[in-house]
């Protein structure tokens, strides 16, 4: 009975530190602190290697239970969790809280440096690094570094070759899923960007980008001779032939070539 009652009572001290910020359970290997022994336990498997708990399908291990539970779904299919807003069905809970936000627009993760706000931690963390030019992630090929390992595992395509997402209309074959889905608007016609103001649509967010500039009135490419100022950048790419002398037959560069020289004798 005494035993009993100590353990509850050391699960409700442990409960308690969860709500204080007190973190009594460090880890001698790296010094991180945790609120419960349960915590500690699962990260030390992280400096051991040890993974008790195993996928009898594919055999993979995990560090955790919960995590072996959230694999089982790559083999089920199973999609258990719904949004409420769009009806998308998730394999992870997790995965669902991410993708509410995009409904909510809740982005409560704030860079100190720069004020731009992320809906992750994890991508906060990266963000921050393009601030101290911290690039943690290196390719043992090339020794190039990268801040997040996504982007390494990327990278290393370009020594592999291998271009794994391909389009099914036409074959043509990607390294990244995000460049095979801005292809296929080439051939459905899709043009998710429109414009606010005339409704005109895009296929990509830079055209719309460049549209809204005649709303606007911007001109945000600077020519670093003159000072002149263009809506698009392909408009100071023709401007600069004029210093250049390289026009091309551009009519509008010849005439203020021809200017520049009148006005010079």
């Amino acid at each position: 009975q005494e035993l009993k009652e100590e353990q509850e009572k050391s699960e409700r001290d442990e409960e308690l530190q969860t709500h204080t910020g007190e973190k009594p359970f460090l880890c001698n290997l790296c010094g991180k602190g945790f609120s419960q022994k349960g915590h500690l336990t699962i990260h030390t498997r992280t400096h051991t290697g040890e993974r008790p708990f195993s996928c009898k399908i594919c055999e993979k291990g995990f560090i955790e239970k919960g995590l072996l539970t959230d694999h089982m779904s790559v083999h089920t299919g199973e999609r258990p969790f719904l949004c409420k807003v769009c009806g998308k069905d998730f394999r992870l809970k997790a995965d669902l809280r991410r993708h509410t936000m995009t409904h909510t627009g809740g982005k409560p993760f704030p860079c100190k440096i720069c004020g731009k706000s992320f809906s992750r931690k994890s991508s906060l963390t990266v963000h921050v690094r393009t601030h101290v030019a911290e690039k943690p992630f290196s390719c043992e090929i090339c020794g190039k570094g990268f801040c997040a390992k996504a982007f390494l595992n990327l990278h290393m395509r370009v020594h592999t070759g291998d271009r794994p997402f391909s389009c099914v209309i036409c074959g043509k074959t990607y390294t990244q899923k995000s460049h095979l889905s801005v292809h296929l608007r080439t051939h459905t016609g899709d043009r998710p960007f429109s414009c606010t103001l005339c409704g005109k649509s895009f296929q990509y967010k830079l055209s719309l980008m460049e549209h809204m500039t005649i709303h606007t009135g911007e001109r945000p490419f600077l020519c670093k001779v003159c000072g002149k100022r263009f809506r698009e950048k392909c408009h100071l790419t023709v401007h600069m032939r004029i210093h250049t002398d390289s026009h091309s037959g551009c009519l509008c560069c010849l005439v203020f070539l021809l200017l520049r020289k009148i006005s010079k004798k």
